[in-house]
């Protein structure tokens, strides 16, 4: 077996350190993109919801009326 002496744990070390942030950062910036788009999504469907409540009660007051 390879013996590894202070450097090249150093190295290792900070190459680990450097790769696990660099996913934590891309990670946060997906999940970020995800979470505004589901936003979008919800906020849309909220909308839509909205004004198919309108259109119905719309719709029966001009049967009543009729």
């Amino acid at each position: 077996m390879v013996s590894m002496d202070v450097w090249d744990w150093v190295l290792f070390g900070g190459a680990a350190y450097v790769a696990v942030t660099s996913l934590v950062i891309l990670m946060r910036r997906r999940r970020d993109e995800v979470l505004a788009e589901l936003e979008a999504q919800a906020h849309a469907e909220r909308q839509r919801k909205v004004q198919a409540e309108r259109e119905a009660k719309r719709k029966q007051k001009r049967n009543r009326a009729a």
